[in-house]
């Protein structure tokens, strides 16, 4: 079995095929991160000489630009290939997804996985039906990329009805997976400090909706961070764009006095609120995942949280391997009650249902695949019947110059719901 996904996928690989084959098929695991291996030619050099023992390879995407001529070697046809979290790769002319098209060529058993399979429009499917049927998706589907991206409805029934066959959809309610309770909307007024600097933002990014956004989610989080320079391209993932598209550096111009009411804010109305609420959970004895976007946000809740002595961990892009799965560990075995984290780093592969049943969206994206990956962390196969599921978001709530209120936040989850809806 040789399995190409993320790496916080390895170790849930490794837990499920013990689960399943027990000591009938002793695991033999071969890790392309292991540390022992520690530089390029040395991780190359284990690929071809100490792989071959081993009954589950773990591989991830990057790696298969440097190594994928040894890679190619391990896929024949007593291999079975399988490609996880493949929406992974699903940007056309993509990097990553042209070496793994060139792996699925060689392999006789291929299975894609994904709980996201097309957030976007039809062309998310183009890199997933090449790698499974290479040799046979011009004569059989036959779409091109643009037919993809805008079918009329006649090319959508037509569509669905050719992949229909070669996909197996498998639904929470058939896996008799407990209904997730209903949302629960923090409401949060914005104070009158918050709301001027709301209205100087609108007025100096009414041309820049795009770096609107941005900054308004700085601003209900951590004013402070309006003060540092802002390159879009660094949260197309976010925006749920593409970083092409995007040009734009915002150089900080601010005057004084707009400084003043940055630095006169020590802790937004959306920070207090998330904190009161994460200490009303923990009181409950409810151990609590809190999702975040920025750094920034992670790091403060973690202080304030701890200041109130609360058991808190956070995983973000520069915690190690290592160290996220020994914090997994922790917070399953009930030794950390508040664990932080954002989608980038940890929405995909990691199973915390049976440890918590709580999460709060102190921030969240345009990115449909954050969203459904995160909430899947605790809502998935394994809870038994009657298990509660709720998750909490927090809403920032403007006035507008007009009197009008206003929430990004809201807005924010309305398209998200409109987008899993067409998906």
């Amino acid at each position: 079995l040789v399995m190409v996904g993320p790496k916080n996928s390895f170790g849930s690989w490794q837990e499920e095929f013990q689960l399943c084959f027990g000591n009938k098929l002793p695991l033999r695991v071969f890790n392309i991160h292991n540390p022992s291996y520690k530089t390029a030619d040395e991780k190359r050099t284990a690929l071809l000489f100490d792989s071959g023992s081993a009954n589950l390879v773990l591989l991830n995407y990057d790696c298969l630009r440097s190594y994928l001529p040894e890679v190619q070697k391990l896929v024949g046809t007593s291999t079975l290939l399988v490609f996880d979290e493949v929406h992974k790769v699903k940007a056309i002319d993509g990097s990553n997804a042209q070496k793994a098209l060139e792996l699925a060529k060689n392999a006789f058993y291929t299975i894609a996985l994904t709980g996201t399979p097309i957030p976007n429009s039809y062309t998310d499917i183009w890199n997933l039906l090449n790698i499974l049927y290479h040799n046979e998706y011009d004569e059989f589907f036959g779409f091109t990329p643009q037919q993809l991206k805008d079918p009329s409805q006649d090319e959508i029934n037509l569509i669905n009805k050719k992949i229909q066959p070669f996909f197996c959809r498998t639904t929470k309610q058939q896996l008799e997976v407990p209904e997730a309770n209903p949302d629960i909307i923090e409401e949060v007024s914005a104070n009158d400090t918050e709301n001027q600097l709301f209205h100087i933002l609108q007025l100096k990014y009414a041309k820049n909706k795009l770096a609107l956004i941005v900054r308004l989610l700085q601003l209900e989080s951590n004013p402070r961070m309006l003060l540092n320079k802002l390159d879009l391209s660094d949260f197309a993932d976010i925006l749920d764009i593409s970083a092409a598209d995007i040009e734009d550096i915002d150089y900080v111009d601010y005057s004084e006095d707009v400084k003043q009411l940055i630095d006169s804010i020590q802790s937004t109305s959306k920070f207090r609120a998330c904190i009161s609420l994460a200490e009303k959970l923990v009181t409950q004895r409810k151990p609590v995942i809190i999702w975040c976007i920025f750094v920034d946000s992670i790091n403060r809740i973690a202080t304030a949280l701890r200041d109130m002595g609360i058991d808190v961990a956070c995983i973000y892009g520069q915690t190690t391997m290592e160290e996220r799965q020994q914090i997994v560990s922790a917070f399953r075995d009930g030794c950390v009650d508040v664990l932080i984290t954002n989608p980038h780093t940890l929405a995909e592969s990691v199973s915390l249902h049976k440890a918590c049943h709580d999460a709060i969206y102190f921030e969240y994206s345009y990115n449909l695949v954050h969203l459904l990956q995160s909430k899947d962390r605790i809502h998935r196969l394994g809870l038994p019947d009657g298990q509660y599921t709720q998750y909490y978001y927090l809403q920032q709530q403007f006035v507008t110059g007009e009197g009008e209120p206003f929430s990004l936040d809201a807005r924010i989850l309305n398209r998200l719901n409109e987008k899993e809806r067409i998906m």
